[in-house]
């Protein structure tokens, strides 16, 4: 079985048609979550497009907008239980990023499925008995870390958790994924035009018709 989609926030008429059609969900960051009937939709914290838009600097604690951030969690609330939900994390950032996180998770939801986000720096070792309490590992980092997915998906699996392929914007990075028996990716790249939305489509018949 292919790994579920989720696609970037966007409420287009065109996207949420290919959205109903072919059970994508889209994963919400700083809009009003409108799901459709049956979406299994995805909550991130953006904490990797606070990293982009900063230079790829590293991420301190000090950087992330907690207050802005809950508000958006009740928003999320409203709307219902998501597919998965991103503990905050910090792009890049190692260990530190592990216990921000861990900071993080209890002030979520409990009822949400809540995944760490393992970054650069990061190991089965380091993450440990750390990982009680959720319910997937969230593949981020960098694109050098995201070699590392089979011994992250292998990890989770054994232990009973999901594993998402996060920022699965390639044929290769699409491999990868399904190689490693991804529960599910993201990415926003289907949204940059109409060309790539229409390769996405195909690149999941395509991955389909190999499971």
């Amino acid at each position: 079985m292919s790994p579920h989609v989720l696609i970037g926030e966007c409420t287009s008429h065109r996207v949420v048609d290919v959205c109903r059609r072919l059970g994508w969900g889209r994963m919400w960051v700083f809009r009003n979550i409108r799901p459709i009937d049956g979406e299994q939709w995805g909550f991130d914290n953006g904490a990797y497009k606070a990293w982009a838009d900063g230079g790829k600097v590293p991420m301190t604690a000090h950087g992330f907008d907690g207050a802005a951030y809950m508000r958006r969690v009740e928003r999320a609330e409203r709307a219902g239980a998501p597919y998965l939900a991103v503990v905050p994390d910090l792009v890049a950032a190692g260990e530190e990023s592990l216990h921000f996180s861990l900071h993080w998770r209890v002030h979520l939801p409990q009822e949400w499925p809540l995944y760490l986000a393992v970054q650069d720096g990061m190991t089965p070792a380091l993450v440990g008995d750390a990982i009680d309490g959720f319910a997937g590992v969230f593949l981020g980092g960098t694109t050098k870390f995201k070699r590392t997915a089979a011994e992250w998906a292998s990890w989770a699996h054994a232990r009973g958790l999901r594993f998402h392929y996060a920022r699965c914007s390639s044929q290769r990075a699409w491999r990868d994924a399904c190689a490693v028996g991804a529960d599910s990716v993201d990415s926003s790249q289907a949204l940059w035009r109409k060309s790539m939305l229409n390769a996405w489509e195909n690149t999941t018949a395509q991955m389909e018709m190999l499971q």
